[in-house]
């Protein structure tokens, strides 16, 4: 007799609860995003209504008066079109990170094939970025839930699903954080954010260097059996960590160029005084830093915490206005590509 949990109605029920919580993690996600929106615009209108009421008030001389009418009026027909965005920048910077996810998806593919499981590449792919979707749900735990139910039924072992998540999500924010510090040397902006992005690195990438990742995982994970586990250890190495930066590089360099891909979109963005490298170091950096700090938040795909780095960081690139819309449609677009890539390979991958 099989066990409850492993009938029919049960596993369907527990599909689809994890289906609403994803799609009401989504819809939360999106809402925020309009909200930002919404506020920005209202800020805008309300700066050039005080315009405005000073332009009548003003005792200065006429010229002044109407400089601040045309400073009103500039700041009205931003109000208005700010968060235009143009669609052919859209698309290609959906395509980069779509893109940027398949390196990581390799490199999470590659540990669990060195932890001897049978992870075939699409479905693997398919999983990885499944999980993405369950990380707008508060906690972690999601994420972990969609990707051991999709590679539980072909045999991958569960523990070994958790400890490669574990270990492919925090190479990816030790790069992440590396390449934050880089760019942020390179800039030489406020040395705090670069202090903050090398503490950052330190935190994520000290516990998977293999002598350490080895020990805690052998006082940790106590139920596996001992001849399993000596395998498992002498399996995760100094090439499986440099095959995991590679991957996880090629996957930032991706989003930097989501980002920067944005910023184009954005007809609001002061390009005129800015060199190409910079634009390119701050579109990486701000990236990387943004989505580093919003995972070690927990907060449910880095709502608000994202947003404020990515304003913060590129204010002083392309302007206040373009960085608020930058980082609220970065995320729209992520999420799309995220729910795009997971519905395209699940209409081959879904079904064991």
């Amino acid at each position: 007799m099989k066990p409850l949990w492993k009938s029919r109605p049960i596993r369907w029920t527990a599909q689809l609860l994890a289906l609403v919580l994803v799609v009401w993690g989504i819809a939360h996600t999106g809402r925020q995003a309009a909200s930002q929106l919404s506020d920005q615009q209202a800020r805008l209108e309300q700066q050039a209504a005080q315009l405005d009421q000073q332009a009548i008030e003003s005792e200065t001389s006429a010229s002044d008066r109407q400089r601040l009418r045309l400073e009103a009026d500039r700041l009205r027909d931003r109000a208005k079109h700010f968060w235009y965005a143009h669609p052919g920048w859209l698309t290609a910077s959906g395509l980069a990170y779509a893109l940027g996810m398949l390196p990581a998806g390799w490199f999470w593919r590659t540990c669990l094939r060195r932890l001897k499981q049978p992870a075939p590449l699409g479905k693997t792919l398919y999983a990885y970025c499944l999980g993405h979707l369950g990380k707008y749900f508060p906690g972690k735990a999601m994420v972990i839930i969609l990707r051991v139910g999709v590679l539980a039924p072909l045999g991958v072992l569960k523990v070994a699903t958790t400890l490669t998540i574990f270990l492919e999500t925090l190479t990816m924010m030790a790069v992440g954080s590396a390449l934050a510090a880089l760019c942020l040397l390179g800039l030489r902006l406020d040395g705090r954010w670069t202090l903050l992005a090398i503490g950052l690195m330190v935190m994520t990438f000290v516990p998977t260097l293999p002598p350490l990742l080895r020990e805690v995982l052998r006082r940790t994970q106590r139920g596996i059996e001992p001849h399993l586990m000596q395998d498992w250890l002498s399996r995760i190495d100094w090439r499986l960590l440099a095959q995991g930066w590679l991957a996880m590089t090629i996957t930032w360099l991706a989003n930097g160029l989501s980002l920067y891909c944005v910023l184009r979109a954005s007809p609001s963005a002061e390009f005129t005084n800015v060199d190409w490298l910079t634009i390119g170091l701050s579109s990486l950096g701000a990236c990387a830093m943004a989505v580093v700090l919003g995972f070690v938040s927990f907060l449910p795909g880095g709502a608000g915490v994202r947003e404020v780095v990515l304003s913060t960081m590129l204010s002083p690139i392309v302007g206040p206005v373009a960085a608020l819309a930058a980082a609220v449609w970065i995320r729209i677009v992520w999420l799309l590509a995220e729910v795009c890539m997971a519905m395209g390979l699940s209409l081959k991958y879904r079904r064991p």
